[in-house]
């Protein structure tokens, strides 16, 4: 029997029943020997592009910025179960993230490459399994093709390095496709399927119900285009789902011990209110999905000769792109990020129909080459863009003006506060400034618990060295205050001592 990967069975591990295996339909391609060295030049561009951009560009805010500062918080005070955003639980997004890039931080310090590493492995570990899995289904041909269209694609690229949680969710979705191919190929084993929950149990961690969705989802579309039930037995393997829920459960309970309405948030409205209602006012019209895979994948989007999938592994790979284009097109919540998971079943797709072509053509080649030097040749444009909506020149100017305390008046920049290594006071009626759905819901049962942390008004925040208040606010300058940094989103004062 094989086991995860076509490694054997070590001895005395029981295998799975004859009722659990699925027997398999055409045997896997023995890639052995070393990799070829086209592949390793990919796999090891892939990865200095990565770091390049990790290490290029500063914190884009709220996003990476926000990401980046729960994560701080989170080195800082130690408590990985709850994380916070300027001392206040921050419950948008379950822990896995956050708790990844804050043992980068303690590592690295506050710094962009920390919460970007996370990002970084991810997307390295996609186009390694990616291409160890794909040698073994139909050689080095397939491996190379399905990696360098991967890692060339301009939404892979793009989020190789930032600090979001679709990249590592990708990583735990490819893991579950591709392991379902090999099951659908070289039989079932008990190691791989305890990778597969395993994936299914850390995407839950990394982003919420939508793991699941995508695994029973992407499962049902493969079932449904294969019109056999193979691809859905593995679904019914409990000790699997012990380990995902269980995973996934354990942290769950201690949130709801601190947080009881956690639940109903999660569930209810972070899930189901997301994907059926407008609330989160992320609706999009009808083509968003199709534009964002054929704009995400350029230019080989374009340029394959498509074809209805030919090997059990490539059908695979269009049961999750079927779900994703579904399933995405019905939800009310759209984003561009949403759709990267897609990204590598679809190359595997696209490198399946260049298959009977002895080599890539050049005007592909070419094609490919386009995203990662526009990224190159355009970063000094790219990175303009990033400091006017980072908070890396807020955080320079307080600190070559003296540091000290920071108060934010009905305005937030987290990636000024990571920048810094420090939590500044935040004035805020309602919570808005801190862009999560969470606080501003329930601002008033943390109120009451006294996990409240933001300020009322200024007369009740703490002393505070510089003032930084939006650029739209029309109030006067603070009494005493010496401007020490303006632009289009923040104006900051040092507040000079009294006489």
């Amino acid at each position: 029997m094989v086991a995860p990967w076509g490694a054997r069975v070590p001895e005395g591990e029981a295998p799975l029943s004859a009722s659990q295996v699925e027997a398999p339909v055409a045997p896997a391609v023995s890639a052995s020997g070393r990799w070829p060295k086209p592949l390793l030049a990919v796999l090891a561009g892939a990865l200095a592009l990565s770091l390049w951009t990790a290490l290029r560009f500063p914190l884009l805010d709220p996003d990476e910025g926000r990401n980046a500062e729960v994560a701080r918080e989170m080195a800082a005070s130690g408590d990985v179960v709850i994380p916070h955003l300027a001392g206040v639980p921050y419950l948008d997004k379950p822990p896995a993230l956050f708790a990844a890039a804050a043992a980068a931080v303690r590592v690295l310090g506050p710094r962009p490459l920390a919460p970007r590493l996370p990002a970084v492995i991810a997307s390295f570990a996609i186009l390694l399994l990616l291409a160890r899995t794909s040698r073994r289904f139909a050689g080095d041909g397939q491996a190379l093709r399905a990696t360098l269209l991967t890692a060339a694609a301009p939404l892979f690229a793009g989020l190789s390095a930032y600090v979001i949680f679709d990249m590592p969710l990708a990583a735990c979705v490819t893991v579950v496709w591709l392991g379902l191919a090999r099951e659908l190929t070289a039989g079932a084993t008990a190691q791989r399927r305890l990778c597969m929950y395993a994936a299914l149990g850390l995407g839950i961690l990394l982003k919420g119900p939508i793991m699941i969705a995508w695994v029973l989802g992407g499962s049902a579309a493969t079932a449904l285009l294969l019109r056999e039930r193979a691809p859905l037995r593995w679904l019914g393997w409990w000790p699997g789902w012990l380990l995902a829920l269980g995973m996934a459960g354990a942290w769950f309970v201690l949130a709801l011990q601190r947080h009881p309405e956690f639940a109903h948030y999660a569930l209810v409205e972070e899930s189901l209110e997301r994907l059926t209602t407008g609330s989160f006012h992320r609706e999009q019209p009808w083509w968003f999905v199709p534009l964002v895979l054929v704009g995400g994948t350029l230019t080989w989007s374009l340029l394959t000769p498509w074809r209805w999938p030919q090997s059990r592994p490539a059908h695979v790979a269009a049961g999750f792109v079927l779900f994703a284009v579904v399933f995405f097109s019905l939800s009310h919540s759209k984003l561009v990020t949403y759709l990267l998971p897609v990204v590598p079943a679809a190359a595997y797709l696209a490198a399946e129909c260049w298959q009977r072509a002895p080599r890539l053509p050049g005007y592909l080649l070419v094609g490919l080459s386009i995203a990662p030097l526009l990224l190159v040749a355009g970063s000094p444009w790219v990175d303009r863009y990033m400091q006017q909506h980072s908070g890396a020149a807020l955080a320079a100017a307080i600190e070559a003006s003296g540091g000290g305390a920071v108060r934010y008046e009905d305005c937030y920049s987290p990636g000024t506060d990571f920048l810094r290594g420090r939590t500044s006071a935040v004035v805020s009626a309602d919570g808005s400034p801190l862009t999560s759905n969470y606080i501003v819901r329930y601002r008033e049962l943390l109120t009451q618990r006294g996990q409240w942390r933001l300020h009322a008004t200024p007369a009740a925040a703490p002393p505070a060295d510089v003032i930084v208040r939006a650029a739209k606010n029309p109030t006067p300058p603070p009494a005493g205050g010496r401007l020490i940094f303006s632009d289009a989103r923040f104006h900051a004062w040092r507040l000079e001592p009294g006489p």
